[in-house]
């Protein structure tokens, strides 16, 4: 028994690794993997193929598509000579019922071509497709006649795209100078209108022949005759060569494009092999996917664990102060309905509560504030919101459903947005202070105003800003706006 002698020269890793030269991500052949070895392990092969395939066929029709549509730019020209001939043509005599009749004509032209194609590729698909689910069973001569149906099935596909393409740019073209004939006469435009009786056919390619014919000299009529063909020849000539010429410039950007940057991937990453859920899909040239690629995994290894909410998370009423209130309404509600606010002898002292509205919308009205302010019965519970200006309103309610519809009411006379809301009942007091249940009703509202002003005399911000304050009294009491209500900004 010799022992096995394995030099660095014997090896040929890397030389196989020189041949193959860049090595690239392939996302359908990425897609049709198990995604874990437990599923590989435990999946049927059959329906592990079947699921990749159903994965690769996508794709697949997605590129058939992609050339389809390239193939009919690339070919618009031929559409408009088709256009172009079928309207030299065509029959401007003819009925409307011929019309429709030549349209339906066209349309099941199109239609057989649909139905070979499709007949064709779909029993090649699905030769190719046994083939390749017999080499689980006969590796090698499965695989080589799947390979043999491959290439033959391949060029008869492609040939029956091509003459669908043919078919179907040809008859749209026709339809297109049909349908707008029909468009056209019914809505009488440019002097056509629908014709039903059959009349004798004029085309313009007949008068142009007949014109032709009428030219008495024998030399300037064939001069006349072959001037006309060789025109129309070049014509079509030169815009071939214009839409070749644009097609190979516009393939050649597109190739050097793909030479320097690589073909459009998509990668997956899975930057941590311990959570596979946890993943980055990342799409682009090639060249430039691989910086992507260690752009996306430095960024997770930096904020890989940690807690970001250290930086940016922190609670927003933590560190939101509010400022100045340029305007504040404030409603005053008593135990009694009206003035004077004296309880009679023997009754209970009327009892006064007052809320504030940080920052009152412009506009406000006297209606507005007398319906936000109606009476409610005040208790033990403490409805209190967050607003987004870092203020806080509070009311207090004889239920928790009367606390929060109260302050809900209250909130539409403020721009503040809600942001929380919470509803709490007092329990333990002294019993002299505790909130029985009361009726109150809106007496009075007082709105502060604040200007910019540049006096001296006023109230000063924290930023050295100077107000005057101006105080408005609305009375809330009475059912009908006073006549004396100051006017409200």
């Amino acid at each position: 028994m010799s022992l096995i002698s394995i030099t660095r020269n014997a090896l040929q890793s890397q030389t196989v690794r020189n041949l193959i030269g860049e090595r690239a991500i392939d996302i359908l052949a990425d897609l049709a993997l198990p995604e874990t070895e437990e599923q590989d392990e435990n999946q049927n092969p059959i329906t592990r193929w079947l699921g990749g395939l159903a994965k690769r066929l996508p794709g697949f029709l997605l590129n058939i598509v992609e050339r389809a549509v390239s193939w009919l730019l690339s070919n618009a020209w031929s559409v408009i000579v088709e256009a172009a001939f079928t309207i030299v043509n065509f029959d401007w005599n003819q009925t409307d019922t011929a019309l429709r009749a030549a349209i339906t004509a066209n349309n099941v032209q199109i239609a057989g071509a649909l139905g070979q194609a499709l007949g064709t590729g779909s029993v090649w698909l699905v030769s190719i497709a046994l083939a390749t689910g017999a080499t689980l069973k006969f590796p090698v001569l499965g695989g080589k006649v799947a390979l043999a149906l491959a290439e033959e099935g391949g060029e008869e596909i492609r040939g029956q795209v091509v003459s669908l393409l043919n078919t179907t740019r040809g008859a749209l073209a026709r339809n297109a100078v049909l349908g707008t004939m029909l468009t056209l006469r019914r809505l009488r435009l440019f002097g056509l209108a629908p014709i039903t009786e059959q009349r004798e056919p004029w085309s313009i390619a007949s008068a142009v022949e007949e014109r032709i014919e009428r030219i008495g000299n024998e030399a300037l009529r064939a001069f006349a005759e072959n001037f006309i063909e060789g025109a129309v020849d070049a014509i079509i000539e030169v815009g071939y060569v214009v839409s070749y010429a644009i097609d190979d410039f516009y393939s050649t950007s597109r190739l050097a494009n793909e030479t320097m940057f690589g073909e459009d991937r998509t990668v997956k990453v899975i930057p941590d092999r311990n959570n596979e859920e946890e993943f980055i899909t990342i799409r682009g040239p090639q060249q430039l996917l691989k910086q992507n690629v260690q752009t996306a995994l430095t960024a997770h290894r930096w904020v890989h664990n940690r807690d970001l909410g250290q930086l940016v998370g922190q609670p927003a009423e933590d560190w939101v102060q509010a400022g100045m209130q340029r305007r504040k309404l404030t409603i005053v509600f008593k135990s009694k309905e009206a003035p004077p606010w004296i309880a009679a002898p023997g009754q209970p002292r009327v009892k006064e509560v007052t809320y504030t509205i940080p920052e009152p919308e412009l506009g406000l009205t006297w209606q507005k504030i007398k319906t936000a302010a109606k009476h409610y019965t005040w208790g033990k519970f403490r409805a209190t919101a967050n607003l987004n200006n870092g203020r806080q309103m509070a009311v207090y309610g004889a239920t928790e459903a009367e606390a929060e519809r109260k302050l809900r009411e209250l909130l539409e006379l403020s721009q503040g947005e809600l942001l929380t809301l919470s509803v709490s009942e007092e329990k333990d007091r002294h019993p002299n202070l505790r909130k029985e249940a009361r009726e109150m009703y809106p007496a009075y509202a007082t709105l502060l105003i604040r200007r910019s002003t540049a006096e001296i005399t006023g109230t000063n911000d924290l930023s050295g800003n100077n107000y005057a304050e101006e105080l408005r009294r609305i009375e809330l009491w009475p059912d009908q706006e006073p006549p004396n209500t100051p006017a409200l900004q």
